[in-house]
């Protein structure tokens, strides 16, 4: 007898929509069959009417920041779970070489969090670069994220800034690292951003495009293809999250054409809004502030076409657990929380819209994610042997977006809009952690998950 059976729902897969139900035992799926095929079950969900994701596998989160960690990451991953995330990868960072608070939130990770998680390390230094073999010896980490601009010196993130000295290091010791290592940029040209930064303050303008026309387009452009000019010639694999521009995606293309390994990443957010959204308009500009900007859409058709097309393989949230009023543009801090409103974001800008399947969607948010950092088959796929790890979603099922709706602390960009397509139940390694708008999973009913396979260069 299975522990549980999923019945007269539609498999969402990146292969097909199947009219197919599923059964589980001891947390992993045991078989995928037509209900008729279906062994008996202590648990039986009928999930008539509804589509069954793979549970979502969100690559790019950041927790702690202003708030304290080991708050933020009991309520940030109650948010995950209502948004059909099952796994996550988030990023960590020292201002010590002995890198005492990455062990700690390892260790209150597995002790908090809700769904299950694992890392990359965002490198501060020459010093942590010419650290990056040790570093990933000691911790099991091989993914490694350079700021090559964007943010001031003294910055109250704390973000530190890689000059061209330091992203040469990093990537001449991460191409030794092995399967599922990569170099990963922020790609935004500092001495620009300080230039047009300063240019546009002085008009005195505090709408969310004054913002984005301190950071035009080819101040992206210009570091994606330093970027990859430098991952070129030494033969280091790149990883680009949050692309938000068209010119990033066919530098990439092109050198993805001469032999190198590329990967492309987006955000539900560069997806759904413009920086002339009406929603950011009078004093809630701030709101919409992030780094890289919101652009326009010109640039959101790209990104359209770019998870279309396979250019661009990932979504990731960007979820940044931030408290924001919005009407003080140029005090606020970049970024909002964004783990619960990836589905609903593809759903109504993408598959109502028709730019978008829901094969894809599966695609985009579970399998390439899991596939790309390690952890498929475990992670990412609905498949015997894998883990039982669901979002269940009713396509049409309306909400507005709030703490309610989320289960986050954080402020949303989609604050106070209604999005269709949510999930109403989430299953993680078998267990139903999240169901008609309730979280019912403990905190430390996560785990900290390692890749299923690796071997060093």
């Amino acid at each position: 007898m299975a522990d549980l059976v999923l019945e007269n729902g539609r498999l969402v897969t990146p292969w097909g929509v199947l009219d197919a139900g599923v059964a589980v035992e001891d947390g992993r799926i045991t078989a995928i069959a037509a209900k008729s095929d279906l062994p008996s079950a202590e648990q039986v969900i009928d999930c008539s009417g509804q589509y069954v994701f793979p549970g979502l596998f969100d690559p790019h989160v950041h927790m702690g920041g202003r708030t304290p960690f080991m708050e933020n990451i009991i309520t940030e991953t109650q948010s995950a779970a209502a948004g059909g995330v099952t796994s996550f990868l988030q990023y960590l960072r020292s201002d010590s070489m002995g890198y005492e608070n990455v062990t700690e939130r390892i260790e209150l990770s597995a002790e908090r969090s809700l769904v299950d998680t694992s890392f990359h390390f965002i490198v501060s230094g020459m010093e942590q670069a010419k650290d990056i073999l040790g570093f990933s010896e000691r911790f099991d980490i091989r993914t490694f994220k350079f700021y090559m601009g964007g943010y001031e010196p003294g910055n109250p993130i704390g973000i530190v800034t890689a000059d061209d000295g330091v992203l040469y290091a990093g990537m001449e010791r991460i191409r030794h690292l092995g399967d599922y290592s990569f170099c990963m940029v922020h790609a935004e040209d500092h001495p620009l951003v300080q230039l047009f930064t300063a240019e546009v303050k002085q008009t005195g303008r505090q709408d969310l495009q004054a913002y984005t026309d301190s950071r035009p387009d080819f101040v992206e452009e210009q570091d994606i293809l330093r970027a990859i000019w430098m991952a070129e010639l030494l033969g280091c694999p790149l990883y680009i999250p949050h692309v938000t521009v068209g010119a990033g995606i066919d530098a990439a293309i092109a050198a993805k054409e001469r032999g190198a390994r590329i990967v492309l990443e987006t955000c539900p957010h560069y997806l759904g809004l413009t920086a002339d959204h009406e929603v950011f308009h009078g004093h809630r500009a701030g709101i919409g502030k992030v780094s890289p900007p919101l652009r326009d859409t010109e640039n959101q058709d790209r990104l359209w076409e770019g998870l279309v097309s396979g250019d661009i393989t990932t979504v990731g949230s960007d979820h940044v657990p931030i408290e924001k009023s919005g009407s003080a543009l140029w005090e606020e801090r970049p970024g909002f929380a964004g783990m619960a409103t990836i589905l609903p974001v593809l759903i109504t800008f993408g598959l109502k819209q028709g730019r978008i399947s829901l094969e894809k969607i599966a695609e985009v948010t579970s399998l390439n994610p899991a596939r790309t950092f390690g952890y498929y088959p475990q992670k990412g796929i609905m498949a015997v042997g894998s883990d039982a790890d669901f979002a269940i979603v009713d396509l049409d099922l309306e909400k507005t977006v709030n703490a309610a709706s989320t289960h986050s602390r954080f402020t949303s960009a989609f604050d106070e809009m209604t999005l269709t397509g949510w999930p109403t139940m989430t299953i993680r390694r078998g267990e139903i952690i999240f169901r008609d708008g309730e979280v019912l999973a403990e905190p430390g009913s996560g785990r900290v998950i390692q890749r299923v396979s690796s071997s060093a260069g």
